[in-house]
């Protein structure tokens, strides 16, 4: 018998599908129950991560040409005109990195909490999370640490037919984790900063320049886990995205069905088993079931 969810060819007798585990004979989704789309705010969460990984690399570039200013100041000796420009290379480079994180921010939680969701729509999903907590996981104190990564597992498992969590969800989270702790750790050392005079003598525009190399080395660090966490989580929410709406598609129908038409019932199901052999067809609801439009609830 074909999976009506992976189109597997399967012996009755197994219970579910061994690639997607649907159970034999199920629909790809279950009666009645809503889903949503996530190809759309996935794409929109992706564009975000990308954009805050590449504000966050621009964070670190600034460092150098900072140094490079310091020297160049040196010989001028314009103090302040230094400053003010070191200040707001900084300043717009954080203001980006900061926005963008904050965009990425809620994008992600909206896409989880859909993807999450429509495993609840899925024959054969395993148990899971309450969907609460793909957005509470997030927003709760130490929870944080470890909800989301237990969540986006279960997505990635239930969505792509996995029977463990793929590797990629484990090396995005560590990331994540290692550079949180990294950013702690830059943000004590920026105290170093405020100690410095205002330059005047070559040695004080010396001790800029020296700051600002010293600062590459420490923003470098947190930066590529950064990249590595983000890299990760796009190609995550991608592929996730994809699978899951493939499923939700293979459920719709193939044209528009109208009150009173009349659809085949597919082989296996209730409706085929009962009826027995010869032609079966089955009354077109009046409204047939559609996913969520965009721009509803998230």
């Amino acid at each position: 018998m074909r999976c009506h969810t992976c189109d597997a060819d399967n012996d009755v007798r197994t219970g579910e599908c061994q690639i997607c585990r649907t159970p034999v004979g199920s629909p790809a989704l279950r009666p009645g129950v809503r889903v949503r789309p996530v190809q759309g705010v996935g794409r929109a969460a992706s564009v975000a991560v990308a954009a805050t990984t590449l504000f966050l690399l621009l964070t670190v570039a600034v460092q150098p040409v900072n140094a490079v200013l310091a020297g160049r100041a040196a010989d001028s000796g314009d103090g302040e005109g230094f400053l003010l420009t070191a200040g707001m290379l900084e300043l717009a480079a954080a203001l980006l990195y900061q926005v963008a994180f904050l965009a990425a921010v809620v994008l992600v939680i909206v896409w989880t909490w859909r993807a999450r969701m429509n495993l609840d729509a899925f024959p054969g999903v395993g148990p899971t999370n309450s969907a609460g907590w793909a957005i509470a996981g997030w927003l709760v104190p130490l929870v944080n640490f470890v909800m989301p990564h237990r969540v986006v597992a279960t997505i990635a498992r239930e969505s792509l037919w996995r029977p463990n969590t793929p590797v990629l969800v484990h090396l995005w989270w560590g990331a994540w984790l290692v550079f949180l702790f990294a950013e702690r750790f830059i943000a004590r050392s920026a105290a170093e900063y405020e100690a410095l005079p205002v330059p005047q003598t070559s040695a004080d525009f010396q001790a800029y320049a020296d700051h600002y190399v010293s600062a590459t080395g420490e923003y470098l660090v947190p930066a590529v886990f950064g990249v590595v966490a983000g890299g990760s989580l796009v190609v995550l929410i991608q592929s996730i995205s994809a699978a899951q709406t493939a499923r939700i598609a293979r459920s719709m129908p193939t044209g528009p069905i109208l009150p009173g038409m009349t659809i085949a019932a597919p082989a296996g199901t209730a409706a085929a088993a009962q009826a027995g052999p010869g032609p079966v067809s089955l009354i077109a609801p009046a409204q047939p079931p559609t996913t969520d439009r965009p721009g509803g609830t998230i």
